[in-house]
């Protein structure tokens, strides 16, 4: 029957309700700390005469009660919904029934910590759903305050006071007073404040639902485009070759002109439609994670001989550096082969002629990786931030390269993700360019989304 109930809570879900349980555990610890300490204080140097071995005994009660909740909170599986709210409630009844005993031990309404029941009842508005609970609370607490204080002035119960002796009448209503308005207007004003902040975190929550499901959507007709446009370019590209390699001389410079233009273009609108398909795989985990040892040095010097005649076509200096120790490490090749290789054409393709592109390895204690810095047009610090976007290209990229799919960064962005590395950024517009890319030594080392992949650099 209780799990059929529907429940609207101020938390997203079970187990950040169990962290909040966690902190009011943690927090009663404290308490029970201040309150042992207190003693000695009250009666050595304060020198009150109140009830000190109940005192003691009472914060007993509440260290055990309260290692039993942290047992519980701790190991205990979650189950419900309804579960942790029944545990939320059980705890804030009992700890109201400890405070008016420690209350009633330690000067009863004379005491002006009598005020520590409203701090039960806050938390209840807090932490439980709906109107009735934290109301059941406050009442219960103002029952308590009222029930002791009567049972005290009419001697049902010995009283202890501060050294003020007996208190009057007008006193004890004068003080009820003020703790019943405190308690439930301060009640008021907290579940007035939580229902404007659930029913703010309800519409979050649905733009949120909102925005993941076109996300979704997106990436489906993503997927579904790529696809779909990959077979006719391979076969207009195809075509294109064909016509080119059979006829010869005989066609005209100008049609040999357009069919060559023709075949560039399409072999780009194929690099294209291939990294979007690569993306949309990596993004839904599709791609295979194959690991491997390799000579980094050696791997890295093979990736940098293929970018070699497109480096002498643009007269770049190329180079490689190499350190004098071989750096061997566990990786997916595929992988690290699509971040250089995007890397440093990128490098050479935004580098003026006569300019210069290095590339170079590392390995440190806890990672490894390489850097890649040319001499080229730089980016400016506005736009650092917006070249791991889908399809965006810096002004001054357009200008150099008016052919690109900005779809390359985005890619290597993806694999640091899926490796746990990251990529650092320092450029500056004139000064060139260096990106380099870090992966973890230890590669079984879990990636968390909060890691941050893209570090921008000064």
């Amino acid at each position: 029957m209780l799990s059929q109930w529907k429940i609207v809570m101020p938390f997203h879900t079970m187990e950040t309700l169990r962290t909040r349980l966690s902190w009011y555990v943690n927090l009663r610890w404290l308490a029970i700390f201040a309150i042992l300490a207190a003693v000695p204080l009250g009666q050595r140097v304060l020198n009150f005469t109140l009830a000190y071995p109940q005192i003691v005994l009472v914060a007993s009660i509440l260290l055990l009660l309260n290692l039993c909740y942290f047992i519980l909170c701790r190991y205990l599986p979650i189950k419900s919904m309804v579960q942790e709210l029944v545990f939320s409630q059980v705890q804030i009844v009992g700890d109201l029934l400890l405070v008016s005993l420690l209350i009633h031990f330690s000067g009863g309404i004379e005491n002006p910590f009598f005020f520590l029941y409203i701090v039960q009842v806050i938390l209840s508005a807090i932490m439980l759903p709906g109107n009735q609970l934290p109301l059941f609370n406050g009442l219960l607490a103002a029952l308590l305050i009222t029930g002791w204080t009567v049972a005290e002035y009419n001697g049902v119960v010995p009283g202890y006071t501060l050294g003020t002796g007996r208190l009057s009448l007008p006193y004890i209503f004068t003080a009820l007073c003020a703790f019943y308005v405190t308690n439930f207007t301060g009640l008021y004003i907290i579940q007035n404040f939580m229902v404007r902040y659930r029913h703010l975190k309800e519409m979050i929550d649905n733009k949120n639902r909102l925005l993941h499901k076109s996300i979704r959507q997106r990436k489906t007709i993503f997927r579904y485009a790529a696809h779909e446009l990959k077979s006719p370019l391979v076969m207009v590209k195809s075509t294109l070759q064909a016509v080119r390699v059979l006829s010869g001389d005989i066609l005209p410079p100008e049609v040999a002109d357009m069919v060559e233009r023709g075949e560039n273009r399409s072999s780009q609108v194929l690099e294209m439609v291939n990294e979007m398909i690569a993306i949309t795989r990596y993004n839904q985990g599709a791609e295979k994670h194959v690991l491997e040892t390799i000579d980094l040095q050696e791997w890295l010097q093979q990736v940098v001989d293929l970018q070699r005649d497109y480096a002498l076509t643009k007269r770049i200096d190329l180079q490689m550096v190499r350190k004098l120790e071989s750096i061997h490490v566990v990786v997916d090749r595929i992988d690290m082969e699509r971040v250089a290789r995007n890397l440093v054409n990128n490098a050479l393709r935004y580098t003026p002629e006569g300019g210069k592109v290095v590339v170079e390895p590392f390995l440190l204690s806890t990672h490894y990786g390489f850097s890649v810095r040319d001499s080229g047009i730089g980016i400016a610090r506005k736009d650092l931030d917006k070249i791991f976007n889908e399809f965006y290209r810096a002004p001054n990229a357009k200008e150099m390269e008016r052919v690109g799919t900005g779809l390359g960064l985005i890619l290597v962005k993806e694999i640091m993700r899926r490796n746990g590395g990251h990529i650092r950024v320092r450029s500056a517009i004139g000064r060139g360019s260096t990106f380099t890319a870090e992966f973890p030594l230890d590669v079984h080392a879990p990636f968390t989304a909060s890691t941050e992949v893209v570090k921008i650099e000064k």
